[in-house]
């Protein structure tokens, strides 16, 4: 095959193409590499248990989403979508420099660390408030803390926490300002809510830091948002 066929070959099916025959096509190997790691996160996005509240989380996303034409009739067979996919990613990488919706965003690392939602280590107030200090927030929390590191958020460097509220993970993003459009409100105004098949999330924006929450049950964003109201001084 010539590169282009080779190159048609990947998008279509990755496991198609034996290595052999891009030994002395590093670009093409690496791309096949890329295009199964994409297409065994894509099976693994899939292969997810349906919720129990599957219904309240379908009526959240229409009552948030517009109604949209969708500009194709059909679904696209997996392969297809999954090569449509990396092709739009791997054409149009200078292109994304516009600001992306951080209520996926957050959904994403989420699903990228779910490791953490499982981490039973109890932080101290000594472990965390160093953490809090470097982005000018006094922290005080009333409820245990699973783990907590400072992550890339969207390109800006952030404090990503797991909470337990009432025996369940509540996740905590702590964005600061980085003069990109936000997600929430600013002030007190009711937050911004997102949800997918899994996950509720909610974000706020106080004090040029926006607050982003995920959590598998709905009510636990309510409770985490109030104690958060009364633990969190921020230093301006």
């Amino acid at each position: 095959m010539d590169n282009l066929s080779l190159r048609r070959a990947l998008y279509e099916d990755p496991r198609s193409v034996s290595a052999e025959a891009l030994q002395d096509q590093p670009q093409l190997l690496q791309l096949q590499q890329e295009l199964q790691q994409l297409d065994d996160s894509l099976r693994q996005q899939l292969a997810i248990e349906v919720p129990s509240q599957l219904t309240e989380r379908v009526l959240l996303n229409q009552r948030m989403l517009p109604m949209q034409k969708r500009w194709y009739q059909r679904p696209l067979p997996y392969a297809t979508a999954a090569a449509l996919l990396v092709t739009v990613l791997y054409w149009q990488q200078p292109l994304q420099q516009r600001p992306t919706d951080l209520g996926q965003h957050a959904l994403s690392h989420v699903y990228h660390e779910m490791a953490a939602l499982r981490a039973e280590a109890l932080l101290s107030p000594a472990d965390i408030s160093p953490m809090f200090s470097q982005l000018g927030i006094s922290a005080d929390f009333p409820v245990p803390v699973r783990y907590a590191r400072f992550c890339d958020f969207d390109g800006v460097r952030s404090l990503h926490l797991v909470l337990d509220i009432n025996g369940e993970a509540v996740t905590l993003f702590v964005v600061p300002d980085s003069g990109q459009p936000v997600l929430a409100a600013p002030g007190r105004i009711k937050p911004a809510q997102f949800a997918d098949a899994r996950f509720f999330g909610e974000a706020v924006t106080r004090h040029q830091h926006q607050l982003v929450l995920v959590a598998e049950q709905p009510q636990l964003l309510a409770a985490t948002n109030a104690m958060l109201e009364k633990s969190l001084r921020f230093n301006i």
